[in-house]
């Protein structure tokens, strides 16, 4: 290497601060965590900085003893690792996820069906998604171009640095970046540590505070197998007089606080003369995990063990109501292919189905439209046929809630302004924008509103009848710095509205639910019989379970992060083998809060967390 030579310091310079703003963008949405912002940025800066002064070394190397066609392959690379950066920037800030962890779990580990339903689900046109994958193949063309335009500039305005200088640059950051991590891990709070962490270029620090662990004495308990679950329901003896339909409705992201008269008056006028809950919790932070949980009444990190179990009798619950004589008939405008959930739900080839109406949306059909249609399918179902009058379980999936919030052409939207066309980068920073999504949102509730309110004035011999109404998770607008859902277990994303009506038992308030609660309720109100084959409880119980158990979303691998509800607090968690929840002993205890997210620093014994959750640790790892 020369000792001196000159360096695009306007490319570089450019990466720099591209870099900078995109963490600086990041840390600034931290404001619900207490935590060293100053610590952070500055050992952000180091990382931006030190990345930089390798591009250059590296560059120059290449350029002094290789060929000028690999200088620029390395200069693409360069600006490629800008974009991936952009991108790292966006996934982080909505599902807190790094970009290599997204391209592992989204892509790498996905099929071909389950990779289109996630590209659908995006709210962004295939078409959108395949001009995007081609541009991002000319990323490399495009820097090479843009070296050689700052070029220019350069070569009218040199700059000239001394080699040695960049050198021990690229040498002595890294220490000062230790030593600065040194200084203040020991101060810094692991809550702290795990949400800043993300926003870092590298992900990671030299020096990682501590997590507290909890040891147990047993690994986690399996789920009843398949053979034990049909036998137990075989021998059941229950003979039902009566057997009222049950209606259940399950909304596509809809959270708790988005039921008030404002928003939903018909769906918060059922909640007062219903079954309702001081904290209704969701079994996840994503679609699929929920559903699991609902219809299997199972803890719902089990979903994949079970599923690569080849389960094959389905919903416990619903096989229950079969034995018992019900039919089940799917009225749906959400897919439910998505990960299979079909055949977990409603069994090899769907033989719990007695029928089955799919309503799917396209680009000329809205998923309000497909929802609307769903109900007319039901309602023309019951007056057409008198059959249909009892033991019936009609299931009611509707998805006008989920991104991109559809309502139709000629349905006029209560809550303005909204946004027409909602673009990822004006959310990020605009208050502005992030209301007119949440206008958006709300008008798409207000509509599944009227929707549910056409279905309860049609609704059949309503003094007999039971209506179960639940969201599947909740959605989240950068209240707790995140978009949408599957990111975290917040509040905003794990509060969803779960509504019972049982024939015509007077409303009643409860404290905790959670969805596994919906079915062991439903067949304790039937029978009067508790059914330990199904883990959630009736509220109708003496001693309800007084917790409630949230997975994080992990695409569609076993989740591995789930958090322990009680109402007061909320332990999150993560078991030590992400491969193989079932295999460990201890938790990797990753944050301790309120109910309303404040953080709990009074925990320097485990008698805290013994007081707290023991109980719900005791049942989940059987102690």
């Amino acid at each position: 290497m020369e000792h001196k030579y000159s360096i695009n310091y306007v490319y570089f310079g450019i990466l720099f601060v591209l870099l900078s703003l995109f963490v600086a963008s990041n840390m600034s949405q931290k404001n619900a965590l207490a935590g060293s912002y100053f610590f952070f940025f500055l050992y952000a800066l180091g990382q931006v900085t030190l990345e930089i002064i390798l591009f250059i070394v590296v560059g120059e190397l290449i350029r002094q003893f290789f060929t000028k066609a690999l200088f620029f392959f390395f200069i693409g690379l360069t600006f490629l690792a800008l974009v991936v950066h952009f991108f790292d920037f966006l996934i982080e800030r909505i599902l807190d996820l790094s970009v290599w962890r997204a391209l592992q779990i989204f892509v790498l580990d996905e099929n071909i069906e389950n990779f289109f339903y996630l590209l659908d689900a995006s709210g962004i046109s295939l078409w959108i998604w395949l001009l995007f994958f081609v541009l991002l193949s000319s990323v490399p063309f495009i820097g090479i171009f843009f070296y050689k335009m700052t070029l220019l500039i350069v070569q009218k305005k040199p700059l000239q640095l001394e080699s040695a200088t960049l050198l021990q640059a690229a040498i002595c950051l890294p220490f000062a970046l230790f030593f600065w991590d040194f200084s203040a891990s020991a101060t810094i709070h692991p809550d702290t540590y795990t949400a800043f962490t993300t926003s870092l270029p590298w992900k990671t620090t030299f020096l990682e505070p501590e997590k507290r662990r909890i040891h147990l004495l047993n690994p986690l308990a399996n789920p009843l197998d398949e053979k034990g679950v049909a036998l137990a329901i075989q021998e059941d003896s229950t003979n039902l007089r009566y057997k009222p339909n049950i209606y259940l409705f399950i909304v596509e992201s809809l959270r708790a606080d988005a039921i008030c008269d404002e928003v939903a008056p018909n769906v918060q006028q059922f909640k007062e003369h219903s079954a309702h809950f001081v904290h209704a919790i969701s079994g996840a932070n994503a679609t699929h995990i929920s559903w699991f949980s609902i219809f299997h009444s199972q803890f719902p990190y089990h979903w994949k063990h079970m599923q690569e179990r080849k389960w094959s009798m389905g919903s416990p619950a619903l096989n229950l109501l079969k034995h018992w004589g019900y039919q089940v008939r799917l009225y749906t405008s959400a897919q439910l292919g998505y990960y299979k959930m079909q055949d977990l739900l409603f069994g090899k080839d769907l033989h719990l189905l007695n029928a089955k109406q799919e309503f799917f949306h396209t680009s000329t059909r809205t998923a309000a439209d497909t929802d609307a249609l769903a109900l007319a399918a039901l309602k023309k179902d019951l007056l057409e046929n008198p059959e249909l009058q009892s033991g019936q379980v009609f299931i009611i999936f509707w998805d006008c809630t989920h991104f991109d919030y559809s309502w139709p052409k000629n349905w006029t939207p209560k809550f303005t302004p909204y946004t027409q066309k909602f673009v990822y980068s004006h959310a990020l920073h605009s208050k502005k924008a992030i209301q007119s999504m949440k206008n958006k949102y709300h008008n798409s509730i207000h509509y599944m509103d009227s929707l549910f309110g056409s279905f309860l004035e049609f609704l059949p011999d309503k003094e007999r009848a039971i209506v179960a109404f639940t969201g599947d998770h909740g959605e989240e607008f950068f209240e707790n710095g995140h978009l949408f859902h599957l990111s975290h277990l917040t509040n905003m994303q794990i509060h969803v509205p779960l509504f019972l009506k049982f024939g015509d038992l007077p409303a009643q308030t409860y404290f905790l639910a959670s969805q596994m609660d919906i079915f062991p309720s439903i067949a304790h109100y039937l029978s009067g019989k508790h059914y330990p084959f199904l883990q959630g409880t009736s509220i109708f119980s003496v001693h309800p379970w007084p917790y409630a158990v949230t997975a994080r979303f992990n695409a569609g691998r076993t989740p591995y992060e789930f958090s322990i509800h009680n109402g007061k607090h909320k332990l999150i968690a993560q078991f030590i083998h992400p491969n193989n929840i079932f295999s460990g002993k201890d938790l990797k205890i990753i944050s301790l809060r309120t109910s309303n997210e404040k953080r709990v620093d009074d925990t320097e014994s485990d008698q805290w967390i013994e007081k707290e959750f023991g109980d719900a640790l005791k049942r989940l790892f059987r102690l």
